[in-house]
C-alpha cells in the first residue's frame, strides 16, 4: 500500500509570485467544491510559523485542516494535518509544499505522507484531488497571470 502522495508542477511564473499566488490568493483559485461545507466563507493557509490551514465558516465555527510547522519562505512549507474518520481517517498527514527556480520558471512540488491506518483508496481519492487542484485550477489561475 502507497503511504504518500508527490505531485509536481512546472509553473510559468517566479518563485515569489508562485508563493503569493498559491498561499495569499487560494481563493481566487481553489474551487468551492474542495470545502468541507457549503458555509465555508474563505479558506486559508498562514504562512508562519504554528499557523493554520483552515476552512472559515464565519462567526468562530470552521475546520482546521492542520497546523504550519514549518516555514522556509519562499522555498518550503509544511503542514502537519489531520484526517477524521469522515475524510478516511483517523489518520495524521504531513504535507509539504516546496518551490524550485528552475530556467526562470517555478517548480512546485506537493508531499504528502501518513502516519497511521490509511486506506488505498483514499489515498488514490485525495491523490486525484491533489492533481485536479494543482494541475488544473492552480495552473490554470497562473496562467491567466502571465
Amino acid at each position: 500500500m502507497a503511504e504518500s502522495i508527490k505531485i509536481a508542477i512546472i509553473v510559468d511564473q517566479n518563485v515569489a509570485h508562485t508563493w503569493e499566488y498559491y498561499f495569499n490568493q487560494i481563493n481566487l483559485w481553489w474551487p468551492r467544491t474542495y470545502f468541507s461545507s457549503p458555509r465555508t466563507k474563505r479558506f486559508l493557509i498562514q504562512t508562519f510559523m504554528g499557523g493554520k490551514a483552515f476552512e472559515d465558516f464565519g462567526e468562530g465555527d470552521g475546520l482546521i485542516w492542520g497546523d504550519v510547522i514549518g516555514v522556509d519562505y519562499l522555498r518550503s512549507l509544511e503542514i502537519r494535518g489531520n484526517l477524521t474518520k469522515a475524510f478516511g481517517g483517523p489518520v495524521l498527514t504531513f504535507e509539504k509544499y516546496e518551490f524550485e527556480r528552475v530556467n526562470g520558471k517555478t517548480r512546485l512540488t506537493l508531499s504528502v505522507d501518513f502516519l497511521g491506518i490509511v486506506k488505498e483508496s483514499t489515498i488514490q481519492s485525495l491523490k486525484k484531488g491533489w492533481e485536479e487542484l494543482l494541475k488544473v485550477h492552480f495552473l490554470n489561475y497562473c496562467r491567466e497571470k502571465t
